[in-house]
């Protein structure tokens, strides 16, 4: 599996979480779930596609202490976390 296809893969596992319910967003740059999920879902067709910015900016999305690492951390998720991106 390529790293374009890891990447994708865990875009649509973040999202999946993100959909079942509120998250506290406080730490990340978003404002609400529903604004990390609208950018999320913007991403997704472009990071399927390997478009490098896409990516770029997923990935960094999913640095350490980035929004997406706040998130699950703040709210209650980040062993998942954890587990997601080491298959990565």
């Amino acid at each position: 599996m390529t790293r374009t296809e890891r990447l994708s893969r865990l875009l649509d596992e973040v999202v999946a979480i993100l959909r079942t319910g509120e998250h506290d967003t406080s730490w990340s740059s978003f404002g609400s779930t529903a604004e990390a999920i609208a950018e999320l879902e913007s991403l997704r067709p472009r990071v399927a596609a390997g478009e490098a910015e896409a990516l770029a900016r997923f990935e960094f999305l999913c640095s350490p202490t980035g929004a997406i690492e706040e998130i699950a951390v703040s709210s209650g998720w980040s062993g998942r976390w954890l587990q997601l991106v080491r298959k990565i």
